[in-house]
């Protein structure tokens, strides 16, 4: 979801980022203070959120090129989770069917011929497999993006992970637009190192890097700055949690989430039924009428 996707951007920035004094990438986060060991830090909420609409036609487009996309199949359970009837691994257990159609090269360029090793990544229990394109061997398998399927050398183990990455040229992606207000406390065991955390932190944060670093960032800026306030430890029995210093921030954000969802293959192929009706024509030479006869095929 878009207000997770955005506070996980936010730690990532702040993350990536030399803050005074230093703060431990493990430290930024949703986790509260609760030993000496976890000052000093950065807490980061939502005050408030709201979704925006993205406008007419809503929230939906089809997209081309190249998707990175990592798929797990347990081979002691290989079925679809909508069809317990259908399994991906054939009955030999050399053939794979990929869950997803439209496989495309690393580049996105159309593929025809069978997948190279940059292509696609297959591994089994975490060992991988080396991807050929002729006919493979015992440790080998060929792709084919055609038909969406993977060919071993050798049978598969009844139990096991086999896990693939490849591309696939077409996908829907979905946008989700919110706005709000990002908390953020800088938390440390002294007031003055909490106070230049703080302002360390929001140099960053209303710097030009954010909004370009954090993708779909649209805009954020600061609506209120606290004084440092010395927190207590909890009195017990709750006694959980450390004394601290901390200073908090609000800012104001607005952010887009872009969500890029593969198209499955399609399913399994049931049979139809499907009734034709045949409008036949033929001329009685007997009589010279023209007779019209419907049939059902």
């Amino acid at each position: 979801m878009a207000e997770l996707a955005f506070l996980a951007a936010v730690r990532a920035f702040l993350s990536a980022t030399p803050l005074v004094p230093a703060v431990d990438a493990g430290r930024i986060g949703a986790l509260e203070p609760m030993a000496p060991g976890d000052l000093p830090s950065i807490v980061l909420s939502l005050e408030s959120t709201e979704r925006k609409r993205v406008g007419l036609g809503d929230r939906s487009e089809r997209m081309t090129g190249a998707l990175p996309v990592q798929v797990s199949i347990d081979l002691a359970d290989p079925f679809l989770p909508d069809d317990r009837s259908f399994s991906l691994i054939d009955g030999t257990r050399q053939i794979v069917i990929l869950p997803h159609g439209g496989l495309v090269r690393a580049d996105g360029a159309e593929a025809t011929t069978p997948l190279a090793p940059e292509d696609i990544t297959v591994r089994v229990d975490g060992a991988p497999v080396t991807v050929v394109s002729g006919a493979p061997n015992a440790g080998q398998v060929q792709a084919d993006p055609i038909e969406g399927t993977l060919r071993f050398g050798t049978a598969l183990a009844a139990v096991g992970t086999l896990e693939v990455e490849y591309f696939l040229g077409q996908w829907e992606r979905r946008i989700e637009r919110i706005a709000g207000v990002l908390r953020v406390d800088t938390c440390a065991a002294t007031a003055s190192d909490a106070s230049q955390l703080g302002d360390s932190t929001i140099n960053r944060l209303l710097s030009s890097d954010a909004v370009d670093s954090i993708v779909q960032l649209i805009m954020i800026s600061m609506t209120s700055l606290s004084s440092v306030d010395r927190r207590p430890p909890p009195a017990p029995p709750e006694a959980v949690g450390v004394a601290h210093f901390r200073r908090r921030a609000l800012y104001a954000f607005e952010f887009q989430h872009l969500i890029d969802r593969a198209d499955s293959s399609g399913g399994v192929i049931r049979s139809v039924p499907i009734v034709t009706r045949l409008e036949a024509s033929r001329l009685d030479r007997r009589t010279s009428t023209i007779i019209t006869e419907v049939v059902n095929a």
